[in-house]
């Protein structure tokens, strides 16, 4: 279930990023240069820690899957009644 949790805040990362460019793009149209470029350095955090979330979510589901093919759980013993 981590690998969820995980994939939820790296797209709600990345959505945030490009809301923070999309104010960047604001900024800059109204001639605001000195309030864009924190907000653009903001913006670049943002979206490289969700596409970096985003990775590692799907890299260790993909290593849980190949675990669970390799090594498959014992069958389940059945006891004999007496």
């Amino acid at each position: 279930m981590s690998y969820w949790l995980r994939e939820l805040a790296g797209w709600a990362l990345l959505l945030l990023g490009l809301f923070a460019f999309y104010l960047t793009y604001l900024f800059c149209a109204y001639r605001h240069i000195l309030e864009a470029w924190p907000m653009a350095i903001i913006g670049i955090f943002l979206f490289r820690g969700g596409i970096h979330l985003l990775k590692v979510a799907i890299a260790a589901r993909v290593c849980q899957q190949a675990q669970d093919e390799l090594y498959p759980p014992p069958p389940a013993q059945t006891r004999k009644k007496r």
